[in-house]
């Protein structure tokens, strides 16, 4: 089972530390991330993340193996849009913690989060065409590709997936 929960200044040493352990699979797919990210730059973002759920406009959560435990990556719904309904979803784990079910998991529980939430009804992502395991997540949380966004600095092919919110059983997720 996942645990997801808001994310928390006091999670940057353990989103460092995943950054860190990861920094091969980050570099390949994760436009945010540079050889230099330190214990500052996951400062600095998770104080951006916690102003803009002040306001509404991205809502992110740590994603923790059990209850207690540390956190070993992130979900999030950023481009929260109350005038058009839609969001956009995007996640991440250390390397360490991929494999076993625990993003598609909590890619289901953010989304059951954000549909009691939040008013919105379409979740979008952008994911790149051969990122395989973070096609497989979003896939199997209900989403299908709806368009490209061509192809980004890294020479990937970027695919739109979508979702009506409203119109998937994030539940059937296990």
């Amino acid at each position: 089972m996942s645990n997801i929960r808001p994310l928390e200044l006091t999670d940057a040493p353990a989103l460092f530390a995943a950054v860190n352990s990861s920094r091969d699979a980050l570099r390949r797919w994760l436009d945010w991330y540079h050889d230099k990210y330190d214990l500052a730059d996951a400062e600095s973002w998770i104080r951006h993340t916690l102003a803009a759920r002040r306001e509404g406009t991205e809502f992110h959560f740590a994603i923790c193996e059990s209850k207690n435990a540390p956190a070993v990556g992130v979900v999030g719904l950023e481009q929260v849009s109350a005038s058009d309904a839609r969001a956009m979803i995007g996640y991440w784990l250390a390397t360490s913690a991929t494999g076993r079910g625990l993003a598609k998991r909590a890619v289901a529980d953010a989304l059951r989060w954000a549909r009691a939430e939040v008013s919105v009804k379409t979740v979008w992502a952008g994911v790149a065409e051969d990122n395989a395991a973070s096609r497989r997540v979003v896939e199997a949380n209900g989403f299908r590709v709806a368009g490209t966004r061509g192809i980004d600095e890294r020479g990937d092919t970027l695919l739109l997936y979508e979702m009506a919110l409203a119109a998937v059983d994030v539940d059937r997720v296990v």
